[in-house]
């Protein structure tokens, strides 16, 4: 079983190690934020996680100290995870749209053709609205399943995998912002009989805002999923179903739930195809890097070497 020291160390140092890099590059870009309203909620959190992971382990509770620290960092993260995005818009790169068009062309995809197949096929739809809505539900139950079945250090690496996923995707993101397939195809959404249009459209005002406005004020409350290109929902659900390997009552499950995730953000969130494929390498990416980081060299103990194979002597 995985050290689970490794992973929680970079967890909890990685934390406010993100707020820092995060401030830095709104002061460097002029994003404005508005944090009033969230600093309470933040602060409150991170002395309860400090608190309890003191008291849990004097009484070596690691499963609540388990618990506590990868729910309340993953909490934690979602502030930093965001304004990596509307950061990434605010440099305001020329939208890559037509690009991405293309590579979708070059693949095969007519998205069109394919989004009047989809929605005549009304189950299959419908599965999909569903999968894409499991996000931030797999998110907060699978770390927990995860403690629970004594596989700590990989709920611990799957919350640092996300937010570097976040922080990949936004960098990405930066050089290739995109409106997405409703727009750029003028697709009328008021054809579509069982895909759900919201996530296609709801998030445009603030995509346009903060790379048009330069008064633009950023506030939690207001913000949304921005990015297009790569699919965090694609990287996530690559991370979702790597975290449940390990367990055999879940993996087959998990793995087909988040196939469907995947998916789900072309016709359900204004999504490319390439988008998907690039966001499953960005999760690919980013669990191979938390693996490394907190891989445990091996080095055999002395107890554990064979006595036989020592020399022998008269």
């Amino acid at each position: 079983m995985l050290d689970v020291s490794k992973p929680r160390l970079l967890l909890l140092a990685g934390t406010p190690v993100s707020y820092f890099a995060i401030w830095i590059l709104a002061k460097i870009s002029g994003l404005q934020l508005e944090l009033k309203a969230t600093l309470g909620s933040i602060f409150a959190i991170a002395l309860t996680i400090c608190a309890v992971s003191i008291f849990a382990t004097k009484r070596k509770m690691l499963t609540l100290r388990a618990v506590v620290e990868c729910m309340g960092c993953g909490l934690l993260l979602i502030l930093p995870n965001v304004i990596a995005t509307y950061l990434a818009m605010r440099a305001n790169f020329p939208l890559a749209d037509a690009q991405l068009s293309r590579l979708d062309s070059w693949l095969g995809v007519d998205w069109r053709s394919a989004m009047i197949w989809l929605d005549k096929n009304g189950l299959l739809a419908e599965i999909l609205n569903q999968a894409y809505r499991t996000f931030s539900y797999q998110l907060l139950l699978f770390p927990l399943i995860l403690i629970v079945a004594k596989r700590s250090a990989r709920a611990y690496q799957m919350i640092i995998a996300y937010a570097l996923i976040c922080f990949i995707a936004s960098g990405i993101s930066t050089l290739w912002p995109a409106v997405g397939t409703y727009v750029f195809y003028n697709f009328d959404p008021t054809t579509l009989q069982n895909i759900d249009p919201t996530y296609g459209y709801e998030f445009l005002a603030q995509f346009q805002t903060v790379r048009e406005d330069p008064n633009f004020v950023w506030s939690l409350e207001k913000s949304s999923g921005i990015l297009t290109f790569p699919s965090v929902h694609a990287a996530t659900a690559t991370l979702c179903a790597w975290a449940m390997w390990d367990l055999r009552l879940f993996r087959y499950p998990a793995l087909a739930l988040n196939i469907a995730m995947a998916l789900s953000a072309v016709p359900s969130a204004n999504h490319y195809v390439v988008d998907v494929l690039a966001g499953c390498l960005v999760g690919l990416c980013a669990i191979a890097a938390v693996v490394w980081l907190t891989k445990t060299s091996k080095v055999p103990a002395l107890a554990d070497i064979n006595s036989s194979s020592l020399p022998s002597y008269p």
